[in-house]
Protein backbone atom coordinates (compact mmCIF):
# COMPACT_ATOMS: atom_id res chain seq x y z
CA UNK A 1 0.00 0.00 0.00
CA UNK A 2 3.11 2.33 1.08
CA UNK A 3 4.52 1.75 -2.39
CA UNK A 4 1.31 2.42 -4.43
CA UNK A 5 0.76 5.29 -2.48
CA UNK A 6 4.47 6.70 -3.29
CA UNK A 7 4.23 6.43 -6.91
CA UNK A 8 1.09 8.45 -7.24
CA UNK A 9 2.74 11.38 -5.36
CA UNK A 10 3.47 14.58 -7.27
CA UNK A 11 4.98 17.85 -5.70
CA UNK A 12 3.82 21.21 -6.59
CA UNK A 13 4.17 25.02 -6.47
CA UNK A 14 2.80 27.72 -6.50
CA UNK A 15 4.61 31.05 -6.61
CA UNK A 16 2.98 34.58 -5.80
CA UNK A 17 3.53 38.07 -5.21
CA UNK A 18 3.21 37.44 -1.30
CA UNK A 19 4.00 33.87 -0.55
CA UNK A 20 5.39 30.30 -2.03
CA UNK A 21 2.96 27.71 -1.66
CA UNK A 22 4.82 24.07 -1.46
CA UNK A 23 2.21 20.71 -1.41
CA UNK A 24 2.62 17.13 -2.26
CA UNK A 25 -0.40 15.96 -3.80
CA UNK A 26 -1.52 12.08 -3.35
CA UNK A 27 -4.49 10.45 -3.65
CA UNK A 28 -6.09 12.90 -5.24
CA UNK A 29 -5.56 14.89 -1.90
CA UNK A 30 -2.95 17.51 -0.81
CA UNK A 31 -1.48 15.35 1.92
CA UNK A 32 1.58 17.65 3.09
CA UNK A 33 1.49 21.94 3.06
CA UNK A 34 4.08 24.19 3.35
CA UNK A 35 3.62 28.30 3.21
CA UNK A 36 6.89 30.66 2.65
CA UNK A 37 6.73 34.12 3.06
CA UNK A 38 7.65 35.54 -0.47
CA UNK A 39 10.64 38.73 0.06
CA UNK A 40 13.09 37.97 -2.52
CA UNK A 41 14.58 40.99 -3.92
CA UNK A 42 16.89 39.68 -6.63
CA UNK A 43 17.60 36.29 -8.88
CA UNK A 44 19.78 34.89 -6.60
CA UNK A 45 17.00 35.71 -3.28
CA UNK A 46 14.74 33.97 -5.43
CA UNK A 47 16.09 30.92 -6.29
CA UNK A 48 17.69 30.40 -2.70
CA UNK A 49 13.87 30.60 -1.41
CA UNK A 50 12.93 28.10 -3.95
CA UNK A 51 15.88 25.40 -3.26
CA UNK A 52 14.68 25.85 0.70
CA UNK A 53 11.43 24.86 0.09
CA UNK A 54 11.87 21.97 -2.24
CA UNK A 55 14.07 20.54 -0.15
CA UNK A 56 12.26 20.86 3.19
CA UNK A 57 9.43 19.12 0.94
CA UNK A 58 11.79 16.84 -0.50
CA UNK A 59 12.85 15.73 3.60
CA UNK A 60 9.01 15.96 4.45
CA UNK A 61 8.02 13.40 1.07
CA UNK A 62 11.09 11.39 2.08
CA UNK A 63 10.17 10.98 5.92
CA UNK A 64 6.69 9.46 5.01
CA UNK A 65 7.87 7.26 2.63
CA UNK A 66 6.75 8.87 -0.56
CA UNK A 67 8.64 9.55 -3.71
CA UNK A 68 8.62 13.09 -5.64
CA UNK A 69 7.98 11.46 -9.21
CA UNK A 70 6.99 14.70 -10.55
CA UNK A 71 7.03 18.23 -9.82
CA UNK A 72 4.67 21.35 -11.23
CA UNK A 73 5.16 24.66 -10.87
CA UNK A 74 3.04 27.95 -11.02
CA UNK A 75 4.21 31.21 -11.19
CA UNK A 76 2.66 34.49 -11.76
CA UNK A 77 4.63 36.53 -14.76
CA UNK A 78 5.73 35.03 -18.47
CA UNK A 79 7.07 31.47 -18.17
CA UNK A 80 8.80 29.74 -20.88
CA UNK A 81 7.43 25.90 -20.75
CA UNK A 82 9.52 24.91 -23.42
CA UNK A 83 12.97 25.63 -21.08
CA UNK A 84 11.60 26.14 -17.72
CA UNK A 85 12.68 29.42 -17.13
CA UNK A 86 10.44 32.18 -15.52
CA UNK A 87 11.12 35.51 -17.65
CA UNK A 88 8.77 37.88 -16.48
CA UNK A 89 7.17 38.70 -13.35
CA UNK A 90 5.98 41.95 -13.23
CA UNK A 91 4.85 42.18 -9.40
CA UNK A 92 8.47 40.28 -8.23
CA UNK A 93 11.10 43.49 -8.68
CA UNK A 94 14.86 42.38 -9.33
CA UNK A 95 13.74 38.70 -10.66
CA UNK A 96 14.33 38.18 -14.00
CA UNK A 97 15.14 34.61 -15.94
CA UNK A 98 15.68 32.18 -13.34
CA UNK A 99 16.12 28.93 -14.51
CA UNK A 100 13.18 27.02 -12.22
CA UNK A 101 12.70 23.75 -14.19
CA UNK A 102 16.58 22.84 -13.50
CA UNK A 103 16.48 24.10 -9.91
CA UNK A 104 13.51 22.21 -8.74
CA UNK A 105 14.55 19.23 -10.65
CA UNK A 106 18.21 19.41 -9.07
CA UNK A 107 16.44 19.35 -5.38
CA UNK A 108 13.96 16.38 -6.39
CA UNK A 109 15.95 14.15 -8.94
CA UNK A 110 12.85 13.65 -10.92
CA UNK A 111 11.27 16.02 -13.87
CA UNK A 112 9.88 19.57 -13.00
CA UNK A 113 7.35 21.59 -15.21
CA UNK A 114 6.68 25.19 -15.61
CA UNK A 115 3.62 27.36 -16.14
CA UNK A 116 1.67 30.60 -15.37
CA UNK A 117 0.06 30.30 -12.17
CA UNK A 118 -3.17 31.51 -13.61
CA UNK A 119 -2.99 28.17 -16.10
CA UNK A 120 -2.53 26.05 -13.09
CA UNK A 121 -5.29 27.58 -11.11
CA UNK A 122 -7.65 27.00 -13.99
CA UNK A 123 -6.06 23.09 -14.91
CA UNK A 124 -6.64 22.60 -11.31
CA UNK A 125 -10.46 23.30 -11.46
CA UNK A 126 -10.95 21.85 -15.00
CA UNK A 127 -9.65 18.64 -13.91
CA UNK A 128 -11.04 18.35 -10.49
CA UNK A 129 -12.78 21.36 -9.59
CA UNK A 130 -15.97 23.56 -10.65
CA UNK A 131 -14.96 23.50 -14.42
CA UNK A 132 -14.66 19.26 -14.90
CA UNK A 133 -16.73 18.44 -18.51
CA UNK A 134 -16.72 22.04 -19.45
CA UNK A 135 -14.91 22.48 -23.27
CA UNK A 136 -14.04 26.21 -22.99
CA UNK A 137 -13.09 28.21 -20.20
CA UNK A 138 -12.21 31.53 -18.94
CA UNK A 139 -10.54 32.37 -15.68
CA UNK A 140 -9.81 35.45 -13.92
CA UNK A 141 -7.25 34.92 -10.21
CA UNK A 142 -7.61 38.36 -8.23
CA UNK A 143 -5.11 38.51 -6.03
CA UNK A 144 -1.44 40.68 -6.01
CA UNK A 145 -2.15 41.29 -9.15
CA UNK A 146 -4.86 40.19 -12.57
CA UNK A 147 -3.94 36.87 -14.01
CA UNK A 148 -6.41 34.69 -16.49
CA UNK A 149 -6.14 31.69 -18.13
CA UNK A 150 -8.02 29.61 -21.15
CA UNK A 151 -9.08 26.37 -21.50
CA UNK A 152 -10.17 26.34 -25.61
CA UNK A 153 -12.25 23.19 -26.93
CA UNK A 154 -11.30 21.02 -23.98
CA UNK A 155 -7.52 21.87 -23.94
CA UNK A 156 -5.05 24.77 -22.27
CA UNK A 157 -4.57 27.36 -24.91
CA UNK A 158 -1.19 29.52 -24.34
CA UNK A 159 -0.87 30.61 -27.90
CA UNK A 160 2.25 30.78 -29.79
CA UNK A 161 4.78 32.13 -27.67
CA UNK A 162 3.33 30.53 -24.52
CA UNK A 163 1.68 33.64 -23.08
CA UNK A 164 -1.78 33.82 -23.67
CA UNK A 165 -3.99 34.93 -21.36
CA UNK A 166 -2.37 37.90 -20.05
CA UNK A 167 -5.92 39.32 -18.63
CA UNK A 168 -4.64 41.48 -16.27
CA UNK A 169 -2.33 43.56 -18.80
CA UNK A 170 -5.50 44.12 -20.99
CA UNK A 171 -5.03 48.41 -21.31
CA UNK A 172 -8.21 49.71 -19.73
CA UNK A 173 -7.49 53.18 -19.23
CA UNK A 174 -5.93 55.31 -21.38
CA UNK A 175 -3.12 57.40 -19.91
CA UNK A 176 -3.74 55.55 -16.78
CA UNK A 177 -1.39 54.39 -13.65
CA UNK A 178 1.57 52.43 -14.42
CA UNK A 179 1.62 48.55 -14.29
CA UNK A 180 4.95 46.30 -13.24
CA UNK A 181 4.47 44.98 -16.98
CA UNK A 182 6.19 48.49 -17.97
CA UNK A 183 2.22 49.62 -19.71
CA UNK A 184 -0.21 51.94 -18.53
CA UNK A 185 -3.65 51.56 -17.32
CA UNK A 186 -4.17 47.60 -17.16
CA UNK A 187 -6.76 45.90 -15.90
CA UNK A 188 -4.43 44.63 -12.68
CA UNK A 189 -3.93 48.51 -12.21
CA UNK A 190 -7.39 48.83 -10.83
CA UNK A 191 -8.90 45.50 -10.47
CA UNK A 192 -6.12 44.11 -8.36
CA UNK A 193 -5.65 43.78 -4.57
CA UNK A 194 -2.65 46.27 -5.32
CA UNK A 195 -4.95 47.81 -7.61
CA UNK A 196 -7.81 48.40 -4.67
CA UNK A 197 -5.15 49.63 -2.06
CA UNK A 198 -3.61 52.55 -4.03
CA UNK A 199 -7.19 53.41 -4.52
CA UNK A 200 -8.17 53.90 -1.34
CA UNK A 201 -5.23 55.51 -0.27
CA UNK A 202 -5.80 58.09 -2.90
CA UNK A 203 -9.25 58.69 -2.13
CA UNK A 204 -8.04 58.79 1.73
CA UNK A 205 -4.75 61.44 0.47
CA UNK A 206 -8.00 63.13 -1.06
CA UNK A 207 -9.83 63.53 2.40
CA UNK A 208 -12.47 60.99 1.59
CA UNK A 209 -14.59 60.34 4.54
CA UNK A 210 -13.80 56.53 6.10
CA UNK A 211 -13.18 54.76 9.28
CA UNK A 212 -9.96 53.21 7.25
CA UNK A 213 -6.30 54.62 8.30
CA UNK A 214 -3.79 54.84 5.85
CA UNK A 215 -2.28 51.37 7.99
CA UNK A 216 -5.65 49.84 6.95
CA UNK A 217 -5.30 50.75 2.81
CA UNK A 218 -2.04 48.65 2.96
CA UNK A 219 -3.98 45.34 2.93
CA UNK A 220 -7.00 44.33 0.22
CA UNK A 221 -7.87 42.00 2.70
CA UNK A 222 -8.51 44.93 5.69
CA UNK A 223 -10.13 47.00 3.01
CA UNK A 224 -12.92 43.96 2.26
CA UNK A 225 -13.55 43.19 6.01
CA UNK A 226 -14.29 47.63 6.06
CA UNK A 227 -16.26 46.81 2.78
CA UNK A 228 -18.29 44.32 4.88
CA UNK A 229 -18.88 46.03 7.79
CA UNK A 230 -20.52 49.22 5.94
CA UNK A 231 -17.40 50.88 5.14
CA UNK A 232 -19.04 53.38 2.08
CA UNK A 233 -15.19 53.85 0.91
CA UNK A 234 -14.04 50.54 0.86
CA UNK A 235 -17.19 49.31 -0.58
CA UNK A 236 -16.60 51.66 -3.71
CA UNK A 237 -13.00 50.54 -4.64
CA UNK A 238 -14.27 46.91 -4.26
CA UNK A 239 -17.38 48.13 -6.97
CA UNK A 240 -14.89 49.72 -9.07
CA UNK A 241 -12.76 46.68 -9.75
CA UNK A 242 -15.48 44.68 -10.39
CA UNK A 243 -16.67 47.06 -12.79
CA UNK A 244 -13.51 47.16 -14.58
CA UNK A 245 -13.62 42.84 -14.38
CA UNK A 246 -16.61 43.03 -15.84
CA UNK A 247 -16.04 44.83 -19.07
CA UNK A 248 -12.81 42.51 -19.33
CA UNK A 249 -15.19 39.44 -19.12
CA UNK A 250 -17.64 40.79 -21.58
CA UNK A 251 -14.40 41.36 -24.12
CA UNK A 252 -13.52 37.53 -23.49
CA UNK A 253 -16.92 36.56 -23.79
CA UNK A 254 -17.71 38.21 -26.84
CA UNK A 255 -13.90 36.42 -28.09
CA UNK A 256 -14.15 33.50 -27.15
CA UNK A 257 -17.78 32.53 -26.65
CA UNK A 258 -17.32 30.23 -23.04
CA UNK A 259 -19.18 27.94 -21.64
CA UNK A 260 -17.71 28.79 -17.71
CA UNK A 261 -16.55 32.06 -16.47
CA UNK A 262 -14.27 31.22 -13.03
CA UNK A 263 -13.91 33.84 -10.67
CA UNK A 264 -10.32 32.81 -8.28
CA UNK A 265 -7.60 34.29 -6.61
CA UNK A 266 -7.15 35.67 -2.53
CA UNK A 267 -9.07 39.12 -3.00
CA UNK A 268 -12.10 37.54 -5.00
CA UNK A 269 -12.38 34.73 -2.08
CA UNK A 270 -13.83 38.79 0.18
CA UNK A 271 -17.23 37.63 -2.15
CA UNK A 272 -17.24 41.62 -3.44
CA UNK A 273 -16.58 41.33 -6.89
CA UNK A 274 -18.58 38.91 -8.90
CA UNK A 275 -22.26 39.92 -8.43
CA UNK A 276 -21.05 43.57 -10.30
CA UNK A 277 -18.70 41.69 -12.39
CA UNK A 278 -21.40 39.77 -13.50
CA UNK A 279 -23.72 42.54 -14.40
CA UNK A 280 -21.32 44.34 -15.97
CA UNK A 281 -20.53 42.05 -18.14
CA UNK A 282 -24.11 40.63 -19.20
CA UNK A 283 -24.38 44.53 -19.96
CA UNK A 284 -21.66 45.33 -22.19
CA UNK A 285 -21.63 41.63 -24.32
CA UNK A 286 -24.20 39.64 -26.77
CA UNK A 287 -26.70 38.99 -25.26
CA UNK A 288 -26.81 35.51 -27.52
CA UNK A 289 -23.07 34.98 -26.35
CA UNK A 290 -24.11 35.59 -22.53
CA UNK A 291 -27.18 33.41 -22.56
CA UNK A 292 -26.36 30.43 -20.75
CA UNK A 293 -23.17 31.11 -19.89
CA UNK A 294 -22.03 29.47 -16.17
CA UNK A 295 -20.01 31.82 -13.52
CA UNK A 296 -18.35 30.03 -10.80
CA UNK A 297 -16.28 30.62 -7.76
CA UNK A 298 -13.13 28.63 -7.84
CA UNK A 299 -13.49 25.74 -5.75
CA UNK A 300 -9.64 24.93 -4.76
CA UNK A 301 -9.42 29.07 -3.58
CA UNK A 302 -5.88 29.57 -1.72
CA UNK A 303 -4.65 26.39 -3.06
CA UNK A 304 -5.57 26.87 -6.88
CA UNK A 305 -2.00 27.26 -8.31
CA UNK A 306 -0.48 24.54 -6.17
CA UNK A 307 -2.85 21.71 -6.92
CA UNK A 308 -2.91 22.56 -10.95
CA UNK A 309 0.47 22.48 -10.96
CA UNK A 310 0.95 18.91 -9.36
CA UNK A 311 -1.83 17.97 -11.52
CA UNK A 312 -0.31 19.25 -14.34
CA UNK A 313 3.23 17.47 -13.77
CA UNK A 314 0.68 14.52 -12.68
CA UNK A 315 -0.87 14.21 -16.27
CA UNK A 316 2.26 15.07 -18.11
CA UNK A 317 4.04 12.58 -16.87
CA UNK A 318 1.26 10.19 -18.04
CA UNK A 319 1.86 11.33 -21.29
CA UNK A 320 -1.49 12.98 -21.60
CA UNK A 321 -2.22 15.82 -23.74
CA UNK A 322 -2.22 18.91 -22.16
CA UNK A 323 -1.91 21.87 -24.33
CA UNK A 324 -3.80 23.06 -27.42
CA UNK A 325 -0.33 23.08 -28.85
CA UNK A 326 3.10 21.25 -28.21
CA UNK A 327 4.64 23.59 -25.35
CA UNK A 328 6.88 20.99 -23.45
Amino acid sequence: METARAARTVAGVDIGGTKVTFILWSGDAIVYRMVLPYAARSSREFSELILKGMGDLRRRATDAGMVIMGTGIGCAGMVDQKHGVLLFPPNMPGVRDVALVDIVGGVTGAPAYLENDANCALFAEWVSGVAVGRRNVVMFSVGTGVGGALIVDGHLYVGRHGFAGEIGHLPMVDRGLPCGCGGHGCLETIASGTGIERYVRSALARGSKSLMTMEDAGSARTISEFAHNGDLLAQQAFKRAARYLGRAVAALIDTLDPDMVVLGGGVAGSGLLMDEMKRVAQRRSLPLLFEDIEFAMAHYRNDAGAVGAALLADQLLKGQTVYSICVV
